[in-house]
């Protein structure tokens, strides 16, 4: 929740991305991301149980790190009020 969303910003702010791409892209990198591993881990014996728990503690952390992440760097993108702005049926 800190290393992937802070990279989707470095890129929005040096590719100059249009707002409704921008916030998309954040979106995208805070959300949890770690269903594979799962998969991964039952394949080459690895420690199921440790990664089944990490995948489980990482979406109930989303529940509050996403929306705070977007917001967080969504305002340092772009400034104002950038959610209250942006067309949501279009996303």
């Amino acid at each position: 929740f800190i290393i992937l969303p802070l990279m989707g910003f470095v890129v929005i702010k040096v590719l100059q991305l249009e707002r409704h791409y921008g916030v998309t892209l954040l979106i995208i990198t805070s959300s949890p991301g770690g269903a594979y591993s799962n998969w991964f881990c039952s394949m080459f014996n690895a420690d199921l149980a440790l990664s089944v728990t990490m995948t489980a503690i990482s979406t109930i952390l989303s529940i509050a790190m996403l929306p705070l992440n977007v917001f967080v760097y969504s305002q340092a993108s772009y400034g104002g009020d950038i959610l209250s702005t942006l067309d949501w049926n279009g996303l």
